[in-house]
Parts: C-alpha cells; structure tokens; sequence
C-alpha cells in the first residue's frame, strides 16, 4: 500500500475524473473533539465599497455587517447561489464515483506524491480539523459498498428517479406541484408574507390570544399565539404518508424506520404518540413537551427526526427544481418565486446532549432516507468509531432504568457534527455552510460561538436556521445551562460575512430579519423548569403560533415512597426571586439546623440541588467546625468513597449531597436517618428515591424535612401533586406534615 496520506478515487466508467471544483476548505477545530464547523471567509470590501467612497484600507475593515449586506444588495453579484446546480453535479458525479470505485491497494494514491494529478480532492470535513492516520485506514470505506454487478439500467432507472420524482426535476406535474404547495403547510410557511406591522406586534412577546385542548395521548394543550393568526390545531387521521406531505422519498422507507411502534394490522405509520405530535410539528408551530420520559425517548426521535429529514428533502428539491428552471431560463431570474434560500445553508439545528444520542439520530437518518441494500454513507466507519458504543464493560452496580438509558452508549458531551443531504447519499463531517443538519451539545456549540473579543468565534451559521430541536432538554442542566442560553443569544443575527450567498435566492423575511419569526422550536423534556418556560417565551417568536403540553401532577412521588417517614414541609415567605437564596441560607442555619446539631441526629443527609448553595453551606460549616462529610459533582473517586465509609460509621453525623452527584452516579447512600431537602430536586422521582435509602427499624427515628416557597411550585407540584401544591402555597400556615408508607 502506498502512503497514508488522503486517498483519491477513480471510477471504472472512464478512468480519471473531470477535474472539478474544489468544495470550501474547512477550517481547522478550535477544540478537540470538535468537527465539521464553519469556515471562516475573508471579506472581500473591495467588492462592497461604493464608487463614490475613496476611504482607506483601513477603513474599510471596519465596515459593518449591515453595510456589508447592504452593499452586496446594491451591487450586482455573478456569485453562484449557495446550492447551485454546478455543485448538484459535482456531488452527483462524486457519487457515481463513488458507486462505481473499486477501491484496491493499487488504486490509493498518496497526497504527496500526486501533486501534478489533474484530479482534485473534494474535502468532506475532519473533526480535528486535519487527517489523522486512522482515518486513511478508513476513507476506502467512505461510502458503503454496493454490488459490483448491478447494471448501468439500473443505476440510471435511480437517477432517473432521483432527478425527476424525488428532486424537483421536470417530470413533476405542474398540477401535482399546484396541489402540493396548496395544501402543504411547508409551502404555506414559506411563501407566508406577515408584514411590518404583524412583525412589530410578534416581537413584542405578548400573548394575543390563546385555546386550550385536550387530546388522549398528549393530553391538555395549550396553544397560544403572538398575532392574530389561527391558534387550532388539529389532529390529522390520514394513513397514507403522501396526504400527510411526507416526501416519498422517506415514505418508502418508514415501515422500516419505525416499525418497532407501529401497531400491529392497523396500517398506520405511527403510534398513537407519535401521529398527535406530528400532527404539532407539521404546521410549524412550536411545540414544548416536558413529560418525555425514558419509555419513550426512542418514540418521540423517531417522529421528530421524521419531520426534520422531511423539511430538508423539501428544501433541496425546491432549489434544485429552481436551480433547473433557470438553467432554461424558464422563469425570470428576479422573481420573487426563487426564492429558497437562507443567508446560510444550515436549515435544522439539533441540541442533544450525548453522543450517543447523536449517534442514534444519524442512524435513523439513514434508515428514513435510504434504502436498506444501498446505504452511501461518507465516513460511516469513522463515525461509528467516534459516536458508536465506546467498548467499555457494563457498571456491576445496579441502577434505576432511567439512569441506565440516559446513560447507555458514548457519554461525551463535547461534539458537533454537520450532515449534508444528497440524492442519493448522507455526508457526515461536512463543513457548516455545506451543510444542511447540525447535530451538536451545548458544550460543543459554546466553544466555537465563543465570547466577545475571542479569536476564532463564529455563530454565521445560525443566522438561517428553520427548525430548532432541544432534546432531554432537562438533562441540558445538570451540564449547564448558560450554554442553552448563549446559544439563543446568538440565534439569527447578522452575519459577518457574506458565505458566497445569492441574494436574489434569499428569502424576502429572512432580508427583513424577520427569520426568528418564521422558525419553529422543538423541545423535549422530562420535566418542566421555570428556566425552559423563560427560554420558551423569551427566544420563540414563531408566527405560527406555540403549543404546551401542560398537565396536572395528580399524586405526585410522594406516592412511592414506601417506608413509614414522617415529612415536614415547610415554607420560607420571600417576595422576590432575588432574595431566595439569602432568605433560604438565613432560614436553614437560624431554624432547622440547630436541631441536628445533636449526637442522636447523627446520619442526616442534606440534600442540596444548586452548587452554589452546596458551596456556601460548605463554607458556613468549616466556619462553625462542624464535622460533616461532603460530596459533590467534582468530588475525586477516592474522596467520595472515604466520605461515604465516615458517614456510614456516623464519625461524620452530616452530609452535604448535591444533586448533579446523585443524577450523574445514582450510588446508594447507607447510614441515611434523617434528610433535609434544601431545595426540592428537579426530577421529583429522586425525592421518592433518597427517601426510600433512609434505614430504618424498631427503636430508630427518622425524619425528612423539606424547605420550599412560592418559587418552587413546579418542583413541589411534581412531588406532592397539583391539588396539595395549591393548597400549601396558599395556606396561612408555614408547616405542613404528610405521613408515608402507613395503612390507612
């Protein structure tokens, strides 16, 4: 085998490809672990100046982004549009490459010694921003192999297909396009014109009208509006997939996507589930689900990662059906009719938090898109290698099932990863702006959006995104969420450079900045926090209007709790938000704590949700030398053991406990009598759970006491149901008291 170095291909039809142009270069990673992120161009001002200006170089640089747009507006521009037809053929023909390449050691050539070679690479991305020396071993099998022996008819009755049916081409009926953009809410979204003034009154955030509807599976929806557009929505009983506007280019594969929640001689292509929240999704409103569960975290990808695939097949075949009319000069090239395209080409961005999850979302991908006997996947040996099972042995130590599919697979939370999609391919590790998907964590988004002043940043690949998916939303902060935060912080604003856009395909609200208006927001929880509601109110602004799924805690986990444990509830009044943390600090070390400071109350276990708090009851302790064991998210193994062996033998008669430890580890704690609840846990089933570990037996006391106020009604509500929850926090009394795990 001769060199390591990137391999090139030649196809068996006619020796060396047609030289062709080279795909954008991807710029190196900013961090390890990072890939396919955006190139950053240099601004060519020369291009932007206006004849009449004769200002230096020096000031040109400092030209603004709104100038730079507004200039390449006035100036007309020969740039090719961001998804031309000569990059269409280029992929097209780099496939049939592909298809048809009979990769052998004698037809690997090294990089270095083919410099002369006509033949130029197409660079599809690399996460660390070069090649390593594993990927050469790989690039041969960049593209699963199809059979070698199927037949020129055959290749060309698929790209017939491909071309004609599935990608916009000529042999669609002009009737059949007329029907489909009548009636498809894809095209009602996109030719949709909302106007300065119902811009100015979506901006302001306030809730003009608003309907409330309950259906069996999602149960109570409340479906809300920022203008005066029609706030219903309706759940859709049609099986076949084309009534439902789902490409057939997808459809043809679902019974395979999805067969594990399909029910059994119904003929219907979703689960019960699944067709109420597609039935959301497909009018582009936005949609918060907080009651995904883990029983249901594969269900609820499925129908999501359906609509996603389907919005971009659409997006493609409608630039490239324009891209063929004007190559016929069919239509007048400044119509308003061609308009397809975004300022950038990234369409769906989606947030998860492991790569494991990412993982299985490309996965589906393939198994929606293309056909089982023919999957053309670039670097699918790589990625299997980067976000596939990682090897390790299974945890000897048994935990609940949720912590076992939260944490299944690859748990790293640092990545990012740009997916395009061809005729009749998926390319994985495509730069950002040659991509149509990113799949990415907080984390990884964070890095490379970056802070001011740093070098390097870049968030231009956010600025045209059409559909925004959170998913285990509430995982987001146990990692942390200010990441979430500064990533909605930098949604659709003003690119700094022009990405070789056409502006004549722009769409004309994403000219108008009105591109947050037209996107639609999906997130998918476990539970709901009042930090995902702010998120939820104060970033989407979708014209179409936002659906909650909003229902009642009946009994709450407190339920579940099976020993015999007295519950003291009591509540810290404080009228401002602000002040709760000093409110709660002053309360605890005034009120509850000088009654376990007693050798009789050793083995009580606080319980503290915010590290913040954990740190300043840390501190409050080593002041007032008061022995007590610590454990916490950053705790070393070796310290979390002796802490855990000091509590159990109560040489130690306190312990501080966070809740990030106990969602990430799951241990469980020996020697607990007694628990003080600072806070009440986010996940209300860890509540039931810590107190199901207190020992107990003849002649020993326990105890659990919770503090709580006003501010803390979805956390309450979660652990003592709805009812109880608006009867404590509008009680005159402070103290309330339940008593569990006795027959009635």
């Amino acid at each position: 085998m001769r060199g390591r170095g990137r391999r090139r291909f030649y196809g068996r039809k006619g020796g060396k490809r047609k030289k062709s142009k080279k795909f954008p270069a991807k710029s190196s990673s900013q961090n390890p672990g990072s890939s396919g992120e955006p190139t950053p161009k240099k601004a060519k001002y020369e291009d932007l100046v206006v004849e009449d200006e004769s200002s230096s170089s020096e000031n040109e640089g400092e030209i603004s982004s709104y100038q730079q747009l507004i200039c390449t507006l006035e100036k007309p521009t020969n740039e090719k549009p961001i998804e031309s037809d000569e990059e269409e053929d280029l992929i097209e023909e780099e496939d049939e490459d592909f298809d048809d390449a009979d990769v052998g050691e004698d037809e690997v050539i090294d990089e270095e010694t083919s410099e002369g070679n006509e033949l130029e690479e197409i660079d599809l991305g690399d996460e660390d921003g070069k090649n390593s020396e594993d990927d050469s071993d790989d690039d041969g099998d960049a593209l699963n192999e199809v059979d070698d022996d199927e037949s020129d008819k055959d290749e060309n009755d698929e790209n017939d297909l491909e071309s004609g049916e599935e990608d916009g081409g000529q042999e669609h009926h002009k009737d059949e396009d007329n029907v489909e953009e009548n009636s498809d809410p894809f095209y009602a979204r996109l030719w949709h014109d909302i106007g300065e003034k119902k811009a100015e009154t979506i901006s302001k955030g306030k809730t003009v009208c608003q309907s409330d509807t309950k259906w069996s599976n999602l149960g109570c929806l409340v479906t809300s509006s920022l203008c005066e557009e029609n706030v219903a929505v309706k759940l859709t009983k049609e099986k076949d997939p084309s009534n439902l506007h789902i490409r057939k280019r997808i459809s043809d594969h679902l019974d395979r996507a999805n067969e594990e929640f399909m029910l059994d001689k119904s003929g219907d292509i979703f689960s019960p589930l699944q067709r109420e929240l597609f039935s959301i999704m497909n009018t582009y409103k936005d949609l918060f689900y907080p009651e995904r569960s883990h029983t249901v975290l594969d269900e609820v990808r499925h129908v999501y990662c359906l609509h996603v695939l389907n919005h971009v097949v659409k997006c493609r075949a409608l630039v490239l059906k324009h891209n063929s009319l004007l190559s016929q000069q069919a239509i007048d090239p400044d119509s308003d009719k061609i308009r397809d395209q975004g300022l950038t080409r990234p369409r769906v961005l989606i947030v998860v938090p492991f790569r494991e999850a990412a993982f299985q979302i490309v996965n589906l991908f393939i198994k929606m898109l293309l056909p089982a006997e023919k999957e053309q996947v670039s670097h699918r040996k790589r990625f299997t290698r980067e976000y596939g099972p990682t090897g390790e042995a299974p945890s000897k130590i048994q935990r609940p099932d949720d912590w076992e599919v939260t944490f299944a697979g690859n748990v790293d939370d640092h990545f990012r990863i740009g997916m395009a999609i061809t005729r009749k391919s998926i390319r994985l590790y495509t730069d950002f702006y040659s991509s149509d998907i990113i799949i990415a964590s907080p984390l990884g988004l964070r890095t490379i959006i970056g802070v001011e002043g740093e070098k390097g940043r870049d968030f231009d690949f956010l600025s045209s995104i059409d559909i925004l998916v959170f998913d285990q939303t509430d995982v987001f902060h146990m990692q942390n969420w200010e990441h979430v935060q500064h990533l909605m912080e930098h949604m659709h604003l003003q690119p700094k450079q022009s990405h070789d856009v056409d502006f004549s395909r722009v769409h004309e609200w994403t000219i108008n900045g009105w591109s947050k208006l037209y996107r639609q927001t999906l997130s998918f929880s476990r539970v709901i926090t009042p930090e995902m509601k702010s998120i939820f109110n104060k970033y989407c602004f979708n014209y179409a209007g936002k659906v909650m799924v909003n229902n009642p805690v009946i009994s709450g986990s407190i339920c579940q709790i099976a020993t015999a444990l007295p519950q003291v509830f009591q509540r810290i009044e404080c009228d401002s938000y602000v002040q709760l943390p000093e409110k709660r600090f002053n309360y605890f070390i005034s009120k509850v704590l000088p009654h376990f400071r007693d050798k009789v109350m050793a083995g009580t276990m606080i319980f503290v949700p915010s590290y913040f708090d954990y740190v300043r009851l840390r501190n409050h302790f080593r002041k007032e030398e008061i022995k007590f064991a610590q454990i916490c998210e950053y705790t070393k193994q070796s310290n979390i053991s002796r802490a855990r062996i000091y509590f159990y033998e109560k040489s130690r008669p306190l312990m501080l406990y966070t809740e990030r430890f106990h969602f990430f580890r799951r241990y469980r704690i020996k020697g607990i009598r007694h628990i003080i609840f600072y806070q009440l846990p986010m996940y209300p089933h860890l509540y039931s759970e810590l107190c199901n570990m207190i020992t107990t037996g003849v002649g020993i006391d326990n105890s659990c006491t919770v503090l709580y106020s006003k501010y803390d009604v979805h956390r309450l509500a979660g652990v003592v149901g709805a009812n109880r929850c608006s009867h404590m926090l509008a009680a005159e009394k402070n103290v309330h008291m339940f008593v569990t795990g006795e027959e009635s």
